[in-house]
């Protein structure tokens, strides 16, 4: 699939490991999209850095051609159904990154160059991957959200030293400190605009959303009953502890942050039935603004 997925250029040098300018490395600059590309660590205009090469999913419609997607998995169930609906119901070809090797080399070919939206990079890590993305071809992700209950952490992923709040850590890239709300602050950014939001109770429901968004369709002889099976088979079932209990309040004492996060995710799933438009939607509202344009001209 990657090989189908890379212009040749690119392609033969990311299978040699080839060299190129990294986007993190770059002196900062506003781009004509008004994205911060640039590295000042206490500077709030690189507090969301490396996100900001995401998309902002409502205010970025409609889907760019140049825009590529991104799945983003944490949890190993999520990737092993997930990657299945994207290439059993709609055909995709899947660009997968798994280690920190690929994604390096990946930069250095600015690889993102030669994809379209028929394909989709695939990872566990996120903030390494986001500077996958330049301000060329940005990112559009989408993500499964899963209370802290029904973390499976995919293996590839750190855990820390501290056994709290571990999604907030790694969004945040604070492992070790003491989260205060800059920290969630991060983290509810990345859930609340760079994300097109999936949960595991409304699964089926998020991946019919999240194709409609990015304007795919489904593979010959494949519909939404495609989607419905796998997850029917695949889906997790969720954990449910009393809220009343002392093992529930000892629990949500270590992670209250990510517990607001699932609940984000959850508000942010709601939303986005009006704010996530169909790409077919998004390109008709698009006209007139063109068409305005081109009178003023």
């Amino acid at each position: 699939a990657l090989a189908s997925a890379v212009a040749y250029g690119s392609y033969a040098a990311f299978l040699k490991g080839g060299s190129g300018d990294q986007i993190g490395d770059n002196l900062p600059v506003m781009s004509k999209d008004g994205k911060f590309n640039g590295r000042y660590p206490n500077s709030l205009l690189t507090l969301f850095y490396p996100y900001t090469l995401f998309r902002d999913v409502v205010l970025d419609q409609p889907v760019s051609e140049s825009d590529v997607p991104f799945f983003w998995h944490a949890h190993t169930g999520d990737e092993k159904l997930v990657k299945r609906v994207l290439t059993e119901c709609y055909g995709l070809d899947l660009v997968e990154l798994n280690d920190k090797r690929s994604i390096q080399r990946a930069i250095d070919v600015n690889l993102v160059s030669g994809l379209t939206r028929r394909h989709v990079i695939t990872s566990p890590f996120i903030r390494e991957v986001a500077e996958v993305f330049t301000v060329d071809n940005f990112g559009r992700m989408f993500a499964v959200w899963r209370h802290p209950l029904d973390y499976d952490i995919h293996p590839s992923l750190p855990t820390f030293s501290r056994p709290d709040n571990w999604l907030t850590r790694l969004l945040s890239n604070d492992h070790d400190g003491r989260l205060d709300f800059k920290e969630l602050g991060v983290a509810k950014h990345v859930v609340r605009e760079t994300c097109v939001v999936a949960t595991v109770d409304k699964l089926a429901a998020s991946l019919v959303r999240i194709a409609d968004y990015m304007g795919w369709e489904y593979a010959r002889g494949k519909d939404e009953e495609c989607i419905e099976e796998i997850v029917d088979e695949m889906n997790i079932e969720e954990t449910y502890i009393d809220h009343e209990s002392e093992q529930w309040k000892e629990f949500y004492r270590l992670n209250k942050f990510d517990c607001q996060l699932y609940e984000l995710g959850q508000s942010a799933w709601r939303a986005q039935i009006q704010t996530a438009i169909p790409l077919k939607l998004q390109l008709q509202r698009a006209e007139p603004e063109k068409e305005d344009e081109e009178e003023e001209e």
